[in-house]
């Protein structure tokens, strides 16, 4: 298998899970938004404890999703303080789209 195939295996075994799909959908669509310092809202951020609670499992659990969808490329950390803060990697989702282009020409 190639690098590349390898690549896109791990990033298609990341989203073949209902609750990942779900974090990636929230992140994307900004519909969680946590309160950070004096800025008011995180503008583009998800706080991964809200993901817990919007999904209704534990901190461990979505952790480690987030980790399968870091892992994969899909999702980007930024820490601050106790909490991690997510946003999507704009750049990953674009190679997965030309990827599904290329297949469906």
């Amino acid at each position: 298998m190639s690098k590349k195939t390898a690549d896109f295996a791990t990033l298609f075994k990341a989203l073949a899970d209902d609750n990942r799909l779900k974090i990636i959908i929230m992140v994307h669509s900004r519909s969680l938004r946590c309160p950070l310092g004096k800025e008011g809202q995180c503008k583009d951020q998800t706080c991964i404890k809200d993901l817990a609670k919007k999904l209704n499992i534990g901190l461990p659990t979505v952790s480690h999703h987030v980790k399968e969808l870091t892992n994969a490329g899909l999702i980007i950390i930024k820490k601050l303080g106790r909490w991690s803060y997510l946003r999507i990697n704009q750049k990953r989702i674009q190679e997965l789209m030309n990827f599904v282009q290329e297949l469906i020409k």
